[in-house]
């Protein structure tokens, strides 16, 4: 079974670009390779320019976006702002992690963020019998300490 997560880019005039990520998208695998390998704005709006993608690995060619590997034709979303952006994905249980590039404004403090995937048990008069959101955005550095403290 996949772990999947959605991917995005905070453009410069706020609007925000993102693509599907098939596999791997746990913290400790996609999340490690975002804060890693494509911690400036131009590399992660590499990975947004070539659209969907399988796996994501630690540069472009060593990753699998399906226009590219299977042939396919996808292309990125699009939204005007954060808001719109998790409206479309708030509550999307097919998305376990939204990692998002984020521009700071008026620092050089550009980094990725992330949303976990919640789920609260619910009554059994639900049909699906639990309710799913996303968690707010927080800087997955820090998401990345608390997993190294608690391996450690």
């Amino acid at each position: 079974m996949s772990t999947r997560s959605e991917i995005a880019v905070q453009k410069t005039d706020g609007s925000i670009a993102s693509i599907y990520c098939h596999g791997d998208g746990y913290l400790e695998h996609n999340g490690v390779i975002l804060n890693k390998h494509y911690a400036s704005y131009d590399k992660a709006l590499s990975i947004i320019e070539q659209n969907d993608c399988s796996s994501l690995g630690e540069t472009i060619e060593e990753s699998r976006f399906y226009n590219t590997w299977s042939g396919e034709d996808t292309e990125s979303k699009k939204f005007d702002n954060e808001h719109h952006f998790m409206k479309k994905f708030g509550n999307n249980i097919f998305a376990e992690y939204i990692y998002l590039f984020k521009i700071a404004e008026r620092t050089a403090d550009d980094d990725w963020y992330v949303s976990e995937l919640k789920f609260i048990d619910n009554p059994s008069d639900n049909y699906n019998h639990s309710l799913a959101y996303h968690t707010k955005f927080f800087l997955l550095s820090d998401a990345l300490k608390k997993i190294n403290e608690r391996a450690a």
